[in-house]
């Protein structure tokens, strides 16, 4: 359930003497894109050893298929992210498939949404197969489009999570 607070903002033009009264409506989210509220989770994944492999590529710049990709800033870890990219892991094994869209039909965005994630712009990588950080990163590395979404400046954050041998990477950066 949405809570909706409103926001009265009031505006004094002293040398019009008007005074305007704005009102806007926004959903109450707790800390909205915030990690400080959710405690770090076991998302069955070694989030710094995630984020340093990545974090390296960033740094220098790769070559994703025959798209070059400048270096870009770090990714930071978001609870929210990794709590949506594990749960979907575990979707997927326990419910035998593999694809972003979850049987229910949510997409990455429906689900990264649901865990109070407001974003502008958000990503996903999935796989399967893998045994650790390392492989499913350079697997990653090595298919242009998943590359690409780890690789591009319009993401500022990260979340990611593991069940079985199902791997998933959420990306986004928050409003």
């Amino acid at each position: 359930m949405r809570i909706f607070k409103t926001l009265y903002k009031l505006a004094f033009i002293a040398s019009l003497g008007l005074i305007f009264l704005v009102t806007s409506c926004t959903p109450e989210v707790d800390n909205p894109g915030k990690n400080d509220d959710l405690p770090d989770g076991d998302f069955g994944v070694d989030k710094q050893e995630m984020l340093d492999l990545v974090n390296a590529k960033r740094a220098s710049g790769c070559q994703c298929g025959t798209k070059t990709m400048p270096a870009v800033a770090p990714l930071t870890w978001n609870n929210r992210l990794a709590t949506a990219a594990y749960k979907h892991s575990k979707d997927m094994k326990d419910n035998n498939y593999f694809d972003h869209t979850s049987k229910d039909g949510r997409s990455f965005a429906d689900r990264i949404t649901a865990e109070g994630y407001l974003w502008l712009s958000a990503g996903e990588n999935i796989a399967m197969g893998y045994t650790t950080e390392a492989e499913v990163v350079e697997g990653w590395f090595n298919s242009p489009g998943h590359c690409e979404n780890m690789m591009s400046g319009k993401f500022t954050e990260l979340g990611s999570g593991r069940s079985g041998d199902y791997w998933t990477q959420d990306f986004g950066r928050p409003q």
